[in-house]
C-alpha cells in the first residue's frame, strides 16, 4: 500500500480540503478523539463556504446516490426524534454533537461527484488508517511486552491493559478491518509490487491479526475468525477457483489458532471465561458478575425497559436513568454499581427511539450488506459484518469511536465502489 499524498490533490481546493480532514480522521481515529468535533464542524464549514448548491443538490438527487444519501444520515433523524421524546433534555442534548458525523458524512461526501474519489485517492486514504493500526500495533504490543518483564504479570499483554488508547473492542474493529484492507490492496496489486513491500505487508498481516487475538475483545474474536472463513474460501475458492487448497488454508488456520488457545500461551483466554460463564448461568440470577453474565442482565433489563415504553421508546435523555430505575425494581444487583447502556444497539435504539429507532437502525446496517452482496464487493461487505456484528454487544452508535469509523468509512466504501464502475464502464 504505498502511498503518494500528491494524489490526494485535484482541482478543486475544497475538496482538496475534505480529503485532508478525511485523512486527519483517519489517521489519528485509532489513538484518540479529541479532534473528531474540530475536524466535523470544519467539514460543515469547507463545504458551505464552497457553495455551488445546484451541482451539490445535482450530484445528492443522483439516481445512483440519493438512497445511500437519505439511509445513511437517516440515523441522525434519531437523534433528533430521541430528543423530543426525552423529558431529560440536557442528557439528550449531548446526543446532537457526538452523533453530527451520522448526517455530515454522507452529505458532505455524497454531494460531490464519484469521479473525484478516483481509485488511488481511496487508496490513501485507507491506506494512513492502516499505517495508523499498524503504528499503533508497534506502540501497544513491545509497551505490553515490556510491562509484562518489570512487573512478572502477564495481564499487562492482553485486553484493557494492553489497548491503552480506546476500549479494545473498539480496537479490535479497526485492527480487523485494517487487516483485511492490506490483504485485498495485497491481493490486487501483488504482481506490481515489490519484494520488501511483500514481505512488509505479510508482517503487518501477522501482527495486525496476533494484535486483535492479544486484545481478547469476544466481539473481535468471533469478526475475525468468521471473516477469516469468508476470505479464504472468497480468495481461494472463487478467485483462483481451488477449493481444496481453500480447505486446506482454513485447516491450517484454524489449526494452528486452537493449538495456541489449548497450549495456554494465551493467559487471559476470555472466550474460554464466556463459555465457562454460560454453563453455570441461571436465567433468573442476576447476580453474576462476569461480563458475559453482566451482559445477559443487561438485555434483559433494557428489553424490558423497551417493552414497558413501546411504540415510541423513553427518548435519548431518559434511556439509562430508566434502565437504572428498573434495575433497582427488579433487585438487579449486578447492575447497581454502574449506569449502564442496554449493550446492543439494536436494543438501545428499540429502548431510545422505539420501534421506528429499531427499523432504520436494521435498515442503515442490512442495506450496505445486501448492497455489497449484490456487488460482490468484499471490502463493503466485510465492513458490513463487521458492524452488524460490533453493535449486537456494543452501542456504537453512542461513542465517537463508534460513530466516526462507522459513518465515514460506510460513505467511502459506497463511494470507492461507484467510483470503481465508473472507470469499468469508461
Amino acid at each position: 500500500m504505498m502511498l503518494n499524498p500528491k494524489e490526494l490533490l485535484s482541482d478543486n481546493p475544497h475538496f482538496n480540503m475534505l480529503c485532508m480532514l478525511l485523512l486527519l480522521t483517519l489517521a489519528t481515529l485509532p489513538f484518540t478523539n479529541w479532534l473528531l468535533l474540530p475536524i466535523t464542524v470544519a467539514m460543515i464549514v469547507n463545504w458551505v463556504w464552497e457553495w455551488n448548491w445546484k451541482e451539490k443538490i445535482n450530484n445528492l438527487r443522483n439516481r445512483a446516490t440519493w438512497p445511500a444519501a437519505l439511509i445513511f444520515s437517516s440515523l441522525y433523524l434519531l437523534t433528533i426524534l430521541g430528543f423530543f421524546i426525552s423529558s431529560n433534555k440536557d442528557v439528550a442534548l449531548t446526543e446532537f454533537d457526538c452523533d453530527l458525523l451520522f448526517l455530515v458524512a454522507p452529505i458532505v461526501i455524497l454531494s460531490y461527484k464519484p469521479e473525484l474519489f478516483t481509485p488511488a485517492r481511496m487508496r490513501l486514504l485507507f491506506g494512513i488508517f492502516v499505517v495508523s493500526c499498524i503504528l499503533q500495533c508497534l506502540i501497544i504490543v513491545p509497551l505490553g511486552i515490556y510491562r509484562v518483564a518489570v512487573s512478572g504479570n502477564n495481564k499487562y499483554l492482553y485486553y484493557i491493559f494492553l489497548s491503552i488508547f480506546k476500549h479494545p473492542t473498539y480496537v479490535a474493529m479497526y485492527m480487523t478491518f485494517a487487516l483485511f484492507l492490506l490483504l485485498k490492496d495485497s491481493f490486487d496489486h501483488w504482481p506490481t509490487t515489490t519484494k520488501a513491500y511483500r514481505i512488509a505487508a505479510i508482517a503487518a498481516s501477522v501482527l495486525l491479526f496476533l494484535t486483535t487475538i492479544l486484545l481478547q475483545s469476544k466481539a473481535g474474536l468471533i469478526c475475525i475468525a468468521l471473516l477469516s472463513i469468508i476470505w479464504i474460501f472468497y480468495y481461494f475458492a472463487i478467485r483462483l477457483r481451488k477449493t481444496i487448497l481453500s480447505l486446506l488454508v482454513l485447516a491450517a488456520v484454524a489449526g494452528c489458532t486452537f493449538l495456541v488457545y489449548q497450549s495456554g500461551i494465551i493467559g487471559n483466554n476470555r472466550a474460554q471465561d464466556t463459555i465457562e460463564q454460560l454453563k453455570t448461568h441461571h436465567k433468573n440470577d442476576s447476580s453474576g458478575k462476569g461480563s458475559s453474565e453482566v451482559r445477559l442482565t443487561i438485555w434483559k433489563c433494557a428489553l424490558e425497559v423497551s417493552q414497558k415504553n413501546l411504540p415510541w421508546g423513553t427518548g435519548t435523555g431518559d434511556a439509562i436513568e430508566e434502565m437504572k430505575l428498573n434495575a433497582l425494581e427488579k433487585n438487579y444487583t449486578n447492575l447497581l454499581d454502574r449506569n449502564y447502556n442496554a449493550h446492543c444497539q439494536y436494543i438501545q435504539e428499540l429502548m431510545e427511539t422505539g420501534i421506528i429507532g429499531l427499523v432504520i437502525t436494521l435498515v442503515y446496517c442490512l442495506f450496505p450488506m445486501i448492497e455489497s452482496i449484490r456487488r460482490r464487493n468484499i471490502l463493503l461487505f466485510t465492513f458490513a459484518l463487521l458492524v452488524l456484528l460490533n453493535i449486537s454487544v456494543e452501542c456504537m452508535f453512542e461513542v465517537r469511536s463508534g460513530v466516526a469509523f462507522i459513518a465515514i468509512t460506510n460513505v467511502l466504501l459506497w463511494r470507492m465502489d461507484d467510483t470503481e464502475k465508473l472507470t469499468i464502464n469508461t
